[in-house]
């Protein structure tokens, strides 16, 4: 299990004010679903998937949990590890529309022309009429899931390649409050998962392709006493503190973090009294070294 480096960080606290649940059946026979390998654009469906609709107010539960059983010795008196007995990986939400998707799920059945006989006993359709079969022996139908929830530019997703609705809730009809179909679904293996969970987060430290070395930059390459300057950088370690070297203390940087894709921009503030001269500015994560370049320094214009 890794160790995470930060603590008591405000900004790392999470909500989930816009969010999404997307299935797709997995037929028995053919193509299966291509669950999606991203998080995909907020608010669109991936491929092959198809929106549920509004959920309640109350959100998407989403539960992961396991049983196991002690493993006692002789010489202990508490249990030397824990054996997972089963496992499981559950999904409840309810759900507020009533569509062709949100009502076959909930029954476990589909929906097919509604018929009736006429006086010669011939069947024929009956207009806009749908009919719904509840079966006494009801086949529970496989599916793939995916929820989506994201907070401003933060998107997670929850995959779930193989499921299958194992509860219902009760439809309670009122005149003032909408009709909810609530679905529990529960995972089933996918070749040894029960799923995968994706993120745009800064969780870890950002993958830096090979080849691609640490770079940093001056956005100008003078600037008068008392001005300033700007250092980018880029390929760095992720949520990492920056040390800029900028030659001489009369020239200061600003307490620099990267974010998490490695990237950083931070302030240089040139003194009033700093020397004119040339000044080579040093960047570091304390892994990755990069030299952004040189900065000159001219005296202030006459009167400024």
């Amino acid at each position: 299990m890794a160790v995470d480096a930060h603590g008591n960080d405000a900004n790392r606290i999470r909500f989930a004010p816009e969010g999404a649940l997307y299935f797709a059946p997995v037929p028995k026979v053919g193509p299966k679903p291509t669950a999606p390998t991203s998080c995909g654009v907020k608010g669109t469906a991936p491929a092959g998937y198809t929106s549920l609709g509004y959920v309640d107010e109350g959100g998407v539960t989403i539960t992961p949990s396991i049983e196991t059983d002690p493993v006692n010795v002789w010489q202990s008196a508490v249990p030397v590890l824990y054996n997972v007995k089963s496992a499981s990986f559950k999904v409840k939400a309810t759900l507020v529309e009533t569509n062709v998707s949100t009502t076959e799920l909930f029954f476990g059945a589909q929906w097919k022309q509604a018929f009736e006989k006429d006086k010669d006993g011939v069947e024929k359709p009956i207009t806009n009429t749908w009919r719904l079969d509840l079966s006494s022996t009801p086949q529970l139908q496989e599916i793939s899931l995916v929820v989506d929830w994201a907070q401003g530019d933060v998107q997670y997703r929850a995959v779930i390649e193989r499921a299958m609705i194992s509860d219902r809730g009760a439809i309670q009809l009122q005149r003032s409050e909408a009709g909810k179909y609530e679905l529990t679904i529960d995972a089933l293996d996918a070749s040894g998962r029960l799923g995968y969970i994706l993120t745009t987060d800064n969780i870890k430290d950002a993958v830096i392709a090979p080849g691609q070395p640490a770079k940093a930059e001056l956005d100008q390459a003078a600037v008068r006493q008392g001005g300033q300057a700007f250092v980018t950088g880029a390929a760095f370690k992720s949520n990492a503190s920056i040390s800029v070297t900028t030659g001489h203390p009369k020239i200061v940087a600003d307490a620099g973090l990267s974010d998490g894709t490695g990237g950083f921009r931070i302030k240089l503030s040139v003194a009033d009294d700093c020397p004119t001269g040339s000044y080579e500015i040093k960047t570091s994560d304390g892994v990755h070294e990069a030299t952004a370049g040189t900065l000159v320094i001219s005296a202030k214009t006459t009167g400024a």
